[in-house]
């Protein structure tokens, strides 16, 4: 079964595959987002196994919405809850981050 991550899949299918794993959009926002065509789609679920899954998912409501742990931030050390693998909550700690973790910064 083919992954967002296999090679053998085009960058538009991976696009598809990851969009299509959000409930909160839905297929006619994902297809005019890439630009695809009604016929490519069709296409490209009859040869992916992975968009054909991620759809029965959708039309049988057995796919969930992504969860986030709480996590602390890093620079600030404060509580958030991270969007994809964020380190850091804010641009502003990012940034701090940056600076005191960067490769010619010692660490104790």
């Amino acid at each position: 079964m083919a992954t967002p991550g296999d090679v053998n899949m085009t960058l538009e299918e991976k696009a598809v595959a990851l969009l299509l794993r959000s409930p909160r959009l839905d297929v006619g926002t994902i297809i005019d987002l890439l630009d695809v065509g009604d016929r490519e789609f069709r296409d490209m679920t009859k040869r992916n196994a992975t968009i054909c899954n991620l759809l029965e998912a959708r039309r049988s409501g057995k796919l969930e919405p992504p969860t986030s742990q709480p996590a602390q931030c890093r620079a600030c050390n404060e509580w958030f809850v991270p969007y994809g693998a964020s380190k850091f909550c804010s641009d502003a700690c990012r940034t701090a981050g940056r600076i005191s973790g960067g490769p010619c910064s010692k660490q104790p």
